[in-house]
């Protein structure tokens, strides 16, 4: 069956130019990266939540407060930026784009990969996944850092909320897997998308 949406693991011939994101979504995700990632990392360093005090407490916090910051921005963006941007246009909540993302895994398992523009079909699945999981670390982050005040124990509604922010991540690993798994496949296809994020190219 030939279906021209999807292609072998080759170069495809014609990307549309709907995958090209602006430069402000490509420096917030550049933030979102970087801070989430420093952060998760410095939560290892911060497993003692129990005393504001710790060092490790304090750059784990910090890193997470630029985290909420690009969060925010990204869902600011998402609901008064471009349209190819905005959540409307490609999370999958409808019946078709969640048929897209059937399709892809499909085409996956195939060994293909899918041809769609930006965040539709199984990569929009991934990224609402991380857009949640970054802003649910960036809420429950954020009443941690503002709720427990310094040499406080964590307890009681705060020791909760630091519970709920540990579940958060614990889904960082698996994000990371898929997104970094995915980016790698573009890569040996030809199609260097990381380049266009870190660097910002055009």
């Amino acid at each position: 069956m030939n279906d021209n949406r999807y292609h072998d693991m080759t170069p495809p011939p014609n990307i549309s130019k709907t995958n090209d994101l602006d430069v402000f979504t490509r420096i917030i995700h550049l933030g979102m990266m970087i801070f989430g990632v420093l952060a998760w990392i410095a939560g290892n360093w911060a497993e003692d939540y129990e005393h504001a005090k710790h060092l490790g407490y304090i750059v784990h916090s910090w890193l997470g407060m630029g985290l909420t910051l690009f969060v925010s921005l990204r869902l600011i963006y998402g609901l008064t930026g471009p349209k190819a941007i905005r959540f409307s246009h490609w999370v999958p909540y409808t019946k078709s784009r969640l048929i897209f993302v059937w399709e892809d895994i499909q085409t996956l398992l195939r060994f293909h990969l899918p041809d769609r523009p930006a965040h539709q079909g199984l990569a929009g699945l991934v990224q609402t996944f991380g857009l949640l999981t970054f802003s649910w670390l960036a809420l429950t982050g954020s009443l941690i850092f503002f709720y427990l005040k310094p040499g406080a124990e964590a307890s009681g509604m705060v020791h909760y909320i630091k519970e709920m922010h540990e579940i958060g991540e614990g889904l960082i690993p698996m994000y990371l897997a898929l997104h970094v798994g995915a980016v790698i496949l573009h890569a040996l296809t030809g199609r260097h998308l990381w380049r266009k994020m870190i660097f910002l190219k055009e």
